[in-house]
């Protein structure tokens, strides 16, 4: 892995599953992957599916061990997409790399980012947002607030927030020319046992392998200052 990650954190149960990919090829998901993604999700498009209650209970105590609130516009990303997929009745397709994110972030509950590294550089830092520090994170423009929310950030130059797990960057969001992506997935220790968070990791690169192109994919397992 040739990027580096640095902790910039209080002592916390947080738990990163780290993965990058080199010659992405971004474009739209094959209808076979669309098909195989319907399928796995299709369960919690049913009415009687419950949100699993330590995960979201989990993801939310870890985000607030910090001192950031995650409700309302700031819940984190996995429960967004579940809001998301039950409004629309069926899964956004975006393209290949930013729906293999989904859909794992999806099957897990787990928030994930994925950032392009051309657009970051190599060596990021994973620390809280500032008093006023913000960043849009998406193309209407719209800004979310990152005081005291867990974030992905140059460690370098302009020392700014790309992602979070609650909305990511517009500014270095997955495009079809990005060639190189870095992703995140948030738990804790307490969550996610580090062999489950293993499977998950592999799974996240064979599917960039096979359904983007990627000429390689690694990961690995980091936990944070305790």
């Amino acid at each position: 892995m040739n990027t580096t990650l640095l902790f910039s954190l209080p002592p916390s149960q947080l738990r990163v599953g780290l993965i990058e990919a080199d010659g992405l090829q971004v474009g739209p998901s094959p209808a076979e992957y669309l098909r195989e993604i319907a399928a796995e999700i299709k369960p919690l498009l049913e009415p009687g599916w419950v949100y699993p209650d330590h995960l979201q209970k989990g993801i939310r105590s870890l985000l607030k061990s910090f001192g950031f609130h995650p409700s309302g516009r700031n819940r984190p990303a996995s429960e967004f997409l579940v809001k998301d997929l039950q409004a629309r009745g069926s899964f956004h397709a975006i393209n290949n790399v930013v729906d293999i994110n989904n859909h794992l972030s999806l099957v897990s509950h787990l928030p994930i980012s994925i950032i392009d590294l051309e657009r970051t550089g190599d060596r990021l830092c994973l620390r809280l947002g500032g008093e006023h520090e913000e960043y849009v994170f998406n193309r209407e423009g719209q800004v979310l607030a990152l005081k005291h929310l867990l974030v992905i950030a140059r460690a370098e130059g302009d020392h700014a927030a790309v992602g979070s797990p609650v909305k990511d960057s517009q500014a270095t969001k997955i495009t079809e020319t990005t060639r190189r992506a870095f992703g995140v997935i948030y738990t804790a220790a307490t969550i996610t046992p580090e062999g489950e968070l293993a499977a998950l990791l592999q799974r996240f690169a064979d599917l960039l392998k096979g359904r983007a192109g990627a000429a390689t994919a690694v990961w690995k397992i980091v936990d944070g200052p305790r």
